[in-house]
């Protein structure tokens, strides 16, 4: 009996492509929570990506009636990977970037300045939300005593709003404001001078971000910022931020070509 055709082998297949199916409706429904399911299940994801490499390769010959059930999973499953990167939200480059900092920069210090208004000194947050919800809440007092939180239940996110000088009108006008400018978080602290992020999107596993600084940072402070493969500088106060998440490369996606077309206009603009 060949390997294809034995029953363990098209058990296992079928185990690992529904598997992966479960994941991959998991992250397009709940995105950013579900990374860290796959994240702990990580030996049982990439096993499971591989067996169905081989499933979907073998089934292309569709010669008995499991291969062709197989193949139609795993050709559900290619789907399903890729609508994520060909939603209109679900794309991002620092191209995209640049062109909503220019609309809505100004929007984003003003969401600060208010939040920062209503906070306790010294206290951190980061706020994101998702599908209308408060999908993270990181806390900080300020004196090294902090929380994180993922999906946090509506008793939590009282206290911790509490803890932090906020309240219910001030997180439904926040989770408002961004949404108008299309932006997904918010990660400050209310202490002069530090720098924040507004969180722009989340393309799969990685998130793309803008990072504020309160004055403009000297040349060599740029240059060390442009050094980290994840960070692009904008200007000498702005700077686009990519985190990769559990998996993929740390590095910003096309920040090499980013960085070239900028020279290349700076260079024609001064000829």
């Amino acid at each position: 009996m060949k390997l294809t055709d034995n029953p363990i082998w098209i058990a296992i297949q079928y185990i690992c492509v529904l598997f992966l199916t479960f994941c991959f409706v998991g992250l397009i429904a709940s995105d950013f929570l579900f990374v860290w399911f796959i994240a702990i299940f990580s030996w049982l994801f990439i096993p499971a990506v591989i067996v169905s490499c081989i499933s979907f390769i073998t089934s292309l010959k569709c010669n008995s009636r499991h291969k062709k059930i197989l193949l139609i999973l795993n050709v559900i499953n290619i789907i399903l990977f890729l609508f994520p990167f060909f939603k209109p939200s679900g794309k991002c480059d620092a191209d995209i970037m640049e062109t909503h900092y220019t609309e809505y920069g100004g929007r984003m210090w003003q969401i600060y300045r208010n939040l920062y208004d209503k906070m306790n000194p010294g206290c951190y947050v980061h706020i994101e939300f998702e599908n209308g919800d408060v999908s993270m809440f990181h806390f900080s007092n300020g004196s090294g005593e902090g929380e994180s939180n993922w999906d946090p239940s509506e008793e939590k996110i009282d206290s911790l709003l509490t803890q932090s000088g906020l309240d219910r009108k001030s997180l439904a006008w926040l989770e408002n404001e961004l949404d108008k400018i299309g932006c997904i978080s918010i990660s400050m602290q209310a202490a002069p001078g530090n720098p924040y992020s507004i969180g722009f999107r989340r393309v799969g596993m990685g998130k793309y971000s803008f990072r504020f600084y309160h004055h403009a940072l000297s040349p060599e402070r740029l240059d060390s910022i442009n050094s980290c493969g994840n960070l692009i500088v904008f200007n000498d106060s702005i700077v686009f931020e990519y985190g990769s998440g559990a998996f993929g490369s740390m590095n910003f996606p096309g920040k090499e070509e980013y960085m070239k077309k900028k020279s290349q206009i700076h260079y024609d603009t001064d000829r």
